[in-house]
C-alpha cells in the first residue's frame, strides 16, 4: 500500500485515479464492488447450537455422559435419561446466559449510523460511510467523524481529536500541503492525513479516500486482534485442573474397584453396577448448573452496578486481579475540564460573577468552541480548553454566544510546536486581538519587566504543581487587522492565566482506597504531562513521591535497555505514554506475576484490552473495538463501577467455592458408603438412582441458593488470590475430608446395623437415604461460612437457602408417600419412631464442623 503521506496531493489524485471534483457514480460502485464496503467485518456471532454443544466440553459432563452410556448398558434406563435429563438443562441455561450476555454487548455498540458528504458527479451528496471507496472525495467539516483514511487536498484551519487512535488528548493542526519524505512516519505525525475514526474538532478539510475498511489504520488493528486471544481466566484454569483431577480420580479407582470386584469373582453386571454407583458418587452433576447461576447472579448483579459481562468466567477473574491498570482521563477524572480560578493581576476570579465583561470578551474571542443543538438542547462543543473557558465567560455575559458564533477576522489555529492560538475581531475601537496558550509563550509578547516576569512565573508554577492546567491569555486593540503583525511588535496586554482542572469523579478516591484495601495495586497511565499526572495520583493516593512516577522518555530508555519488569515493580504513574508503550507496560506487570485489569476507550487501547488479563472497557465513550477487545464493559465509564465489580467477582468466586464444598464433602461421604460396602461385602447402602436423587434433586436445589450468598464482611479486606491456587486448598480438603467421613461411615453404620438388626435391604436403603438427605440438608449451612461459627452468621440474609432446605426436605418426604417415585425409588415412608434417631445423627455433623472451625481458629499450623 502507498505511504500516502509522503506524495503530493497531485500525485495522491494520480495514484487513486481520480480528481478533486470526485468520482462519478458509476465509477463509485464499480469501485465500491471491487474494494468492498468500507467496513469492519462483523465479529462472528457464534450460531446457538455450537454455543450448546460446546456445553459439553467439560471433563465433568464427559464423565457424567459415560455414566449415562453405562447406565443403558446395564439396563437402567431410568438413570441414564435422569443424567442426560439434568445435563440438557445446563446446558440450556449455560447457552442463554452465553448468548444474552454476548447481546448485551451488541446492544452497547452504537446504533448511530455515519454519514460522510462526498462529492460524485461533481455533486455533493450525502452517504453512509460504509458506502465510500478509494477515490472518492470527502467533505469535512467541524464536528464530524472521519470516516476513512483520507489523503488531505484542501484544509482551512482544520483541527482534529486523534486520542481514539493515537492516544494524545490534544486536538492537532493538519494541513494538506504538507509532504513528507519518512515513509515510516508515526500515524500521529501524518498532519496530511486523517484517519477514520477520529473527529474533525475544529476548522473545514477536503480529501481523497485512499484507504476502506480493513485497510484503515483501524482496520489493521482490529485485523491484528481477530488473530490473537489472552490467556484463560483462572475459573476456567481451576475448573479445568478440578475436573481433570476427578476424571482422573474416577478412572483409577474405578479400574481398581474393577480388579477387586473381579479377584472376589463378582458378576460383570455387578461389577458395572459398582463403578456406576462409583462415578455418579464421584461426579458432582449439580456443579455446572451451580457455577453458571452463580456467575449469572453475579452479572446481573454487576449490570445493576454499570459493569457489563462479555464473558461469564472473567467475573471471576475481576476478582483475582492485583493491579489495574487505568486511564486517568474520564475513568479517575469527569473528563470534563472546568476553569477552577481566573487569576489576573488584580485578583483571583472564582465566581464567573466577579470577573469583568472586557476579561469575559477575551475568553469568547480566541475560542473555537460552537454550539449545538440536539433535540432541542443546546450544548457546546469543540476543543475542551475552548469549553471551558466559553463557559466560563458565558455564566457571566449569556449574550456573548453571538460573538462566540461570529466569523473573525483573522484567525491563528493552535499549534502544538508554538503552543498558542489567537484570533481577531472587529469592535469599535478597531480590532480586537487575543492570545491564548502556554504562559511563557505568551509572556514573550507582553510588555513586561524581569522581576514582574519571574512573581508572575512563580504563582503559575505553584498553580501547576497542584494539578492544575494553566493557559494564559493577553489582548491587545490596534488598528492593524493582522495578528501576525501584532505579535512582532509584542505590544499585548497581560489579561490573566486560568488554573483548569478536570475533577475527580464521585468516589474514585474511594474506590482506590478500597481497592489498596483489597490488596489491589493501581496503576495510573495517561497522556497527561508528569506533574500534572502525579498531582492526581497524590491527590487519589495512586502515588505519594515522585519517584514512583516514570514519564515517556524514562519508559523509552526503559525500553531500550531490555524492558527489565523490576524496573518498573514500583512505579504507579505513567505520564505522556503512547499506545504502544501501554501495551509494554500491561506485558511487563505480568512478567511480574502480576494479574494485570487494564481499562481503555480508544482504537490504541485495544491491543493492551486485548492482551490484559481482564479488558475492561467504556461503555459510553468506547470505541466499538475497544469494546470487542474488552471482557468487561463499563456504562458509566467508572473507576468506582471497577471495584464493584471487583466485589461482585470475589463474591461470585466465593460461593462457587462454597457449592463445590457442599457438592465434593456429600460425594465423598457417597464414595464411602459404596467403599464400605465392598469392604464388608454388604449390598450397596444407596443404588445409583439414589445417588441421582440426592445429587439432583435435593442438593440440586439447596447449591443454587447457596451460590445466591451475599458477600461476606470484608471481601474486599483480604488480598486476591493468586491465579495459580487451586479451587481445593488445604482449609477445604481438611473440611471435605472430615464432614464426608463422618457423613459415610454414619451412614454406613446406620446401614450395616439395620441389615443386621433383621431389616430388609430396601428397608435399610431407605432409612439411609433419609439420613442422607438430612445430611445434606444440615451439611449446607455448614458450608456457608469456612471461618464463622455458624451462630455468627445471619441465616435471614439468604432466606432463598432457608426455603431451599424446607423445599428439599418436602419433596423427598413427599417421594415417600406418592406411588410413582415410592416404585421409582424403592422407598417407603420413615416410621415416626426413628426419626428422632437419624436428627440426633444428622445434626452430629454440626458438632463435627463447628469443632473443625474452632481448633482451625487456635491452632495456626494443623
Amino acid at each position: 500500500m502507498e505511504a500516502f503521506h509522503t506524495l503530493s496531493i497531485e500525485e495522491t489524485l494520480k495514484v487513486t485515479e481520480s480528481s478533486p471534483s470526485g468520482l462519478t457514480e458509476a465509477e463509485a460502485q464499480k469501485r465500491l464492488g471491487h474494494y468492498g464496503p468500507n467496513s469492519l467485518p462483523e465479529s462472528k456471532t457464534k450460531p446457538l447450537l455450537l454455543t450448546f454443544f460446546e456445553q459439553f466440553k467439560s471433563p465433568i459432563i464427559i464423565i457424567l455422559l459415560i455414566a449415562s452410556t453405562i447406565s443403558f448398558i446395564i439396563g437402567e434406563v431410568v438413570d441414564a435419561w435422569f443424567i442426560l435429563a439434568v445435563l440438557g438443562i445446563n446446558a440450556v441455561i449455560g447457552t442463554y446466559l452465553e448468548h444474552s450476555a454476548a447481546q448485551k454487548a451488541q446492544a452497547l455498540k452504537s446504533s448511530v449510523k455515519t454519514y460522510a458528504n462526498v462529492l460524485r458527479d461533481s455533486q455533493i451528496s450525502r452517504i453512509e460511510a460504509k458506502d465510500l471507496t478509494i477515490g472518492d472525495i470527502v467533505l469535512l467539516e467541524s464536528g464530524d467523524k472521519v470516516p476513512a483514511d483520507i489523503r488531505l487536498i484542501e484544509s482551512r484551519d482544520l483541527m482534529v481529536d486523534e486520542s481514539l487512535l493515537t492516544g494524545e488528548s490534544v486536538a492537532v493542526k493538519k494541513s494538506a500541503e504538507k509532504v513528507f519524505e519518512d515513509i515510516e512516519l508515526p500515524v500521529a505525525d501524518q498532519s496530511n492525513m486523517l484517519f477514520a475514526g477520529t473527529y474533525v474538532t475544529s476548522g473545514r478539510g477536503k480529501g481523497v479516500v485512499v484507504a476502506v475498511g480493513l485497510q484503515t489504520q483501524i482496520g489493521k488493528i482490529a485485523e491484528m486482534l481477530a488473530q490473537k486471544s489472552k490467556a484463560k481466566i483462572p475459573l476456567i484454569e481451576r475448573l479445568e485442573r478440578f475436573s481433570k483431577n476427578i476424571a482422573i480420580a474416577v478412572t483409577v479407582a474405578s479400574v481398581f474397584l474393577f480388579f477387586i470386584a473381579l479377584y472376589r469373582h463378582m458378576e460383570i453386571a455387578e461389577i458395572f453396577f459398582l463403578i456406576l454407583a462409583l462415578f455418579v458418587s464421584a461426579v458432582p452433576e449439580g456443579l455446572p448448573v451451580a457455577i453458571t447461576v452463580a456467575l449469572a447472579a453475579a452479572a446481573v448483579a454487576m449490570s445493576k452496578r454499570n459493569v457489563i459481562v462479555r464473558k461469564l468466567a472473567a467475573i471471576e477473574g475481576l476478582g483475582s486481579c492485583t493491579i489495574i491498570a487505568t486511564d486517568k482521563t474520564g475513568t479517575l477524572t469527569e473528563n470534563q475540564l472546568h476553569i477552577q480560578e481566573f487569576i489576573t493581576p488584580d485578583k483571583v476570579i472564582k465566581d464567573p460573577q466577579e470577573m469583568s465583561e472586557t476579561i469575559a470578551k477575551t475568553l469568547v474571542v480566541a475560542n473555537e468552541a460552537h454550539m449545538s443543538k440536539k433535540e432541542s438542547i443546546s450544548s457546546l462543543e469543540g476543543d475542551q480548553v475552548d469549553v471551558a473557558f466559553a463557559m466560563f465567560a458565558l455564566k457571566k455575559e449569556p449574550s456573548f454566544e453571538t460573538l462566540l458564533e461570529s466569523k473573525r477576522v483573522d484567525v491563528m489555529p493552535y499549534e502544538s510546536a508554538k503552543k498558542m492560538s489567537g484570533a481577531t475581531i472587529k469592535d469599535n475601537e478597531g480590532y480586537l486581538h487575543v492570545i491564548k496558550g502556554s504562559p511563557e509563550v505568551i509572556l514573550d509578547y507582553i510588555d513586561i519587566n524581569e522581576d514582574e516576569q519571574r512573581q508572575l512565573m512563580d504563582l503559575i508554577d505553584q498553580k501547576a504543581a497542584n494539578g492544575y492546567r494553566i493557559i494564559a491569555v493577553a489582548k491587545a486593540n490596534s488598528n492593524i487587522a493582522d495578528i501576525e503583525t501584532l505579535l512582532k511588535q509584542k505590544q499585548f496586554e497581560w489579561i490573566g492565566f486560568s488554573a483548569i482542572v478536570d475533577p475527580l469523579r464521585d468516589g474514585a478516591k474511594e474506590a482506590v482506597k478500597r481497592c489498596q484495601q483489597a490488596g489491589i495495586a493501581v496503576a495510573m497511565i495517561t497522556g497527561d504531562h508528569p506533574s500534572t499526572a502525579y498531582h492526581i495520583a497524590k491527590e487519589l493516593e495512586i502515588a505519594m513521591s515522585p519517584e514512583e512516577v516514570m514519564d515517556a522518555e524514562k519508559l523509552n530508555r526503559w525500553a531500550e535497555n531490555g524492558s527489565d519488569p523490576k524496573e518498573i515493580a514500583d512505579k504507579r504513574v505513567f505520564a505522556r505514554v503512547a499506545p504502544a508503550q501501554k501495551l509494554q507496560i500491561v506485558q511487563a506487570f505480568q512478567q511480574l506475576g502480576e494479574y494485570v485489569a487494564v481499562t481503555g476507550d480508544g482504537v490504541n487501547d485495544a491491543p493492551a484490552l486485548k492482551f490484559a488479563n481482564i479488558g475492561i472497557s467504556m461503555g459510553r465513550s468506547g470505541t466499538d473495538v475497544a469494546k470487542e477487545s474488552a471482557d468487561l464493559i463499563l456504562t458509566d465509564d467508572a473507576f468506582p463501577s471497577i471495584v464493584n465489580g471487583i466485589e461482585e467477582g470475589r463474591r461470585a468466586y466465593d460461593n462457587i467455592r462454597k457449592v463445590v464444598h457442599l457438592l465434593i464433602s456429600t460425594g465423598f461421604a457417597e464414595i464411602i458408603l459404596v467403599l464400605l460396602s465392598l469392604i464388608f461385602s454388604t449390598p450397596v447402602p444407596l443404588l445409583p438412582i439414589h445417588l441421582l436423587w440426592l445429587n439432583l434433586v435435593t442438593n440440586g436445589i439447596q447449591d443454587v441458593a447457596l451460590g445466591l450468598e451475599k458477600a461476606e464482611p470484608g471481601i474486599l479486606n483480604r488480598p486476591p488470590r493468586s491465579p495459580n491456587e487451586a479451587i481445593f486448598n488445604t482449609v477445604m480438603i481438611k473440611r471435605i475430608a472430615i464432614g464426608g467421613l463422618y457423613m459415610g461411615v454414619v451412614a454406613f453404620g446406620l446401614f450395616y446395623y439395620l441389615l443386621n438388626a433383621g431389616y430388609e435391604t430396601d428397608s435399610a436403603r431407605n432409612l439411609t437415604l433419609m439420613l442422607m438427605v438430612l445430611f445434606e440438608n444440615v451439611h449446607v449451612f455448614n458450608s456457608r461460612s469456612e471461618h464463622l461459627p455458624m451462630f455468627k452468621i445471619n441465616h435471614l440474609q439468604n432466606p432463598l437457602l432457608i426455603l431451599s432446605v424446607i423445599v428439599a426436605q418436602g419433596v423427598h418426604t413427599a417421594a415417600l408417600h406418592i406411588p410413582f417415585t415410592q416404585k421409582l425409588l424403592s422407598v417407603e415412608p420413615v416410621p415416626m419412631r426413628v426419626w428422632d434417631e437419624l436428627l440426633l445423627l444428622a445434626f452430629g455433623l454440626v458438632l463435627v464442623m463447628e469443632l473443625e472451625k474452632y481448633i482451625r481458629k487456635k491452632i495456626e499450623v494443623w
